[in-house]
């Protein structure tokens, strides 16, 4: 396929760790870091799903719908450049670029009479790149890695774990220079960092509306220990680093994610057109390679450009969910609570059926408040820090949706704010956005048109809180 259709290839390294990770993750938003040697991938997951964009390519904009990914020249092995007064910045070169070990992966016993010395990695670089010179003559460089060992942010159990004393002799050299101390070098090398990719989590995270309690950092590379405790720490969120972070991209390749995307420009489309453009997104992922019953499509429309949009995700081996055993209620009770970061006294079932169970808080304003849709086999499919719910049937549901359309709607100023929704239908959760009543239904009734009337669906929507 790729011959037919090569350029549908772009971004494809990143999307391998996006599917790796989908099989560990069990949070359903957050903001991914690829952390390697040289360059940082941050993204984000959405709801499941990694989030799709116009792809840019050197600054410009293109029609190629790929992950929305933004690369940053700041990682693992990213070099520092200081001067007497400290720390200047981080990267964009890195030890691989430069050739240099990382002090932090050296024997100690090497790092003798270590001194600092400047330096440009490449012709036209900055001379104020450091590298430590050994009085044998040997050179190895300091590198975020490094730093984050010897601040005690990298666990053993970590690929980025090193050998700390080896590192705190290198920075050492680089503190006597600066006349300052190991750890103050060390913080200054993560803040800068630190302030090169916050702005860029800030941004994608108001891009897709995560809400701050919703997001969750997950870091997969090799480096990602280097980057995403200190991140986590500053910004107040969670994190984790899935099992085999290091190989991650290398498991997502096994699975084979594919994703198809078809657009259309359709004003008013009805039913039938939004069906068509949902069986043309599945013929093709099919084409590509995925199994059909592993397919998902969903369907957006853009009122204002009247732009119709079909992604049909679909994997050629096996789904996450095919990796773990079913949880019991009281498990999901104990995932929604460590999610939402209450005691288990403090969350309730909210509704469940044979495939979901809808955990939220105890004490809730109106029926409303931190909701987390949890499938049977404990991932956590959709997270809202201000949700309802409600169950009904396949038959009936519209009569829920209609309600929670006008429950949950915000009034503002100039507009009103409508939740999004999320149905339960069988073993799959639907997610719907739109800006009037009827647009909804419309493609609502395509998914639960499927359903015997008798069957059980839950209706959740969501929306920000009021302040």
């Amino acid at each position: 396929k790729m011959k037919k259709r090569p350029v549908l290839t772009m971004l494809s390294g990143p999307a391998a760790s996006v599917m790796g990770s989908l099989m560990y993750l069990r949070a359903s938003n957050g903001v991914y870091f690829e952390v390697g040697g040289t360059t940082t991938n941050i993204g984000v997951i959405k709801n499941g799903r990694p989030a799709i964009d116009y792809s840019i390519v050197g600054g410009h904009p293109t029609y190629i719908s790929s992950l929305d990914v933004r690369v940053l020249g700041v990682a693992g092995g990213s070099m520092v450049r200081a001067n007497q007064s400290g720390i200047i910045d981080v990267g964009p070169r890195s030890a691989h670029i430069a050739g240099l070990d990382y002090a932090v992966f050296t024997e100690t016993e090497k790092i003798k009479g270590p001194k600092v010395e400047f330096f440009s990695p490449k012709e036209g670089d900055p001379a104020d790149y450091v590298k430590v010179v050994m009085e044998d003559g040997e050179e190895v460089t300091i590198t975020n890695t490094c730093a984050a060992n010897v601040l005690g942010l990298v666990q053993e159990e970590h690929f980025s774990y090193g050998n700390v004393p080896s590192a705190r002799k290198a920075i050492q050299a680089l503190a006597d220079y600066c006349h300052t101390t190991v750890e103050d070098i060390a913080e200054q090398i993560m803040e800068k960092s630190y302030a090169k990719i916050e702005p860029v989590i800030l941004e994608l995270a108001d891009k897709y509306h995560l809400e701050k309690d919703q997001i969750s950092l997950v870091g997969v590379g090799g480096g990602a220990a280097s980057l995403i405790t200190y991140f986590s720490n500053k910004m107040g969120v969670k994190y984790s680093i899935p099992e085999n972070a290091e190989v991650i991209s290398s498991i997502g390749v096994a699975l084979a994610m594919v994703r198809d995307v078809v657009e259309r420009i359709i004003p008013s489309p009805s039913k039938e057109d939004i069906r068509s453009l949902k069986n043309e997104a599945m013929n093709k992922a099919i084409e590509s390679g995925a199994t059909p019953e592993s397919i998902e499509v969903h369907v957006e429309i853009d009122p204002q450009t009247s732009k119709v949009t079909a992604i049909a995700t679909g994997s050629t081996e096996v789904k996450a969910t095919d990796l773990t055993k079913e949880i019991t209620t009281e498990e999901a009770l104990e995932l929604a609570a460590e999610d939402m970061r209450l005691n288990k006294n403090e969350v309730c079932l909210l509704e469940n059926t044979p495939f979901f169970y809808v955990c939220g808080e105890q004490n809730r304003s109106k029926n409303a408040g931190s909701l987390r849709i949890i499938d049977q086999k404990g991932f956590i499919k959709v997270q809202r820090g201000h949700a309802s719910c409600m169950k009904t049937t396949a038959a009936n549901y519209m009569a829920a949706v209609e309600q929670l359309w006008e429950d949950m709607a915000v009034y503002q100023t100039e507009l009103i704010a409508r939740p999004e929704f999320y149905l339960c239908l069988g073993a799959r959760v639907s997610d719907f956005t739109a800006t009037d009543l009827e647009q909804l239904q419309l493609l609502m009734d395509l998914e639960v048109s499927t359903m015997e009337p008798e069957e059980e669906v839950i209706v959740v929507a969501g929306n920000i809180k009021q302040t």
